[in-house]
């Protein structure tokens, strides 16, 4: 056995009242397994949820929190074959450790040429942004797709993928100052998330409307979103950033014909085919070798002041990564 330190939680509550660090030890990998040496990880809205109790689901606890970062591999169980040594792999869960032992089949193996400080924030808001932007429309070069929290890393990640395969996006911010910040990145158009919004968002499109609009927000925003879609268009929705409901006026199902839908990553990864899964991480991998997906990082905390880089990701303004070991 081995003694590294881990983050873990004991009850749900306030984020950065409820980690600790702890010395926890940890056995050679079983079958099947792998030793992952962790480098990074980020703290994503789902990990302050998981800690508040507040996410779509419940880890038995005491938990380590972490749904995403990266590592290497430095040592495998029985069956592994030993040309996993040496690569760098995304992990699923339990992130925020020093080292662990995972399911080989869990992990994603990150290519060449994509260092670990980088890779740690591709394994869930990617994969989402381009997952939402591929299962419900079949978009072609020129469509338009509209999304709330475009300022969000999925909001950021959609900008991205829809400039490299040709599609136009409106975005609706909360704030006018991110809309520079969005058109570097590719967006075709900014506009500020408030009751005039649906005006000018109409000027913008010109008589074109989306046939697919992406909601992170929930309550009027959404409803506000849903209104610039298309006849027989789709709001899919992957979060809920006011804690307020989804309200969908009558006159959008009985006229319009839309459709909502849903959307959560830890979902479609459990039920998606190996093939399916690759074609994914693959697509966002080739992005991220050109350029796509830089985390905007708002500050960086080693594993002893978690509970401090917790308390500043609450804050939001820019990504908190953990550094895990050196």
């Amino acid at each position: 056995m081995q003694t590294i330190r881990a983050v873990r939680y004991h009850s749900t509550g306030d984020p950065a009242r409820v980690v600790q660090v702890y010395e926890v030890a940890v056995g050679e990998p079983a079958a099947g397994e792998v030793r992952v040496r962790m480098l990074w990880a980020p703290i994503n809205p789902a990990d302050l949820n998981m800690l508040e109790g507040k996410y779509g689901e419940s880890r038995p606890l005491p938990d380590v929190p972490g749904n995403e970062g990266c590592g290497r591999v430095v040592s495998v169980g029985g069956g592994v074959d030993e040309s996993w040594i040496g690569r760098l792999v995304l992990v699923d869960r339990m992130a925020w450790r020093e080292e662990g032992n995972w399911p080989v089949e869990s992990l994603i193996a990150v290519p060449a040429g994509i260092d670990a400080r980088r890779a740690c924030v591709l394994r869930v808001n990617p994969p989402t942004a381009w997952c939402l932007l591929h299962a419900f429309a079949d978009l072609k070069p020129g469509d338009w797709i509209a999304q709330n929290a475009a300022t969000s890393a999925v909001g950021r990640a959609v900008i991205e993928i829809a400039r490299a395969k040709g599609w136009k996006t409106l975005n609706l911010v909360r704030r006018r100052d991110a809309a520079d910040e969005l058109r570097a990145l590719g967006a075709d158009a900014v506009v500020v998330d408030r009751p005039e919004a649906a005006d000018e968002a109409v000027a913008i499109l010109g008589g074109t409307k989306p046939r697919l609009g992406l909601n992170a927000v929930g309550g009027v925003p959404a409803t506000r979103l849903a209104g610039l879609l298309a006849e027989r268009g789709t709001l899919a929705t992957y979060g809920a950033m006011s804690k307020e409901a989804l309200k969908i006026p009558n006159g959008f199902l009985i006229f319009r014909d839309l459709d909502f839908r849903g959307f959560w990553l830890t979902r479609w990864l459990r039920t998606a085919s190996p093939s399916e899964r690759d074609a994914v991480f693959d697509g966002v991998f080739h992005l991220a070798s050109r350029g796509c997906f830089a985390p905007r990082v708002a500050a960086e905390f080693p594993l002893s002041e978690v509970a401090s880089a917790v308390a500043r990701s609450g804050e939001g303004r820019g990504k908190v990564l953990l550094q895990l070991t050196m």
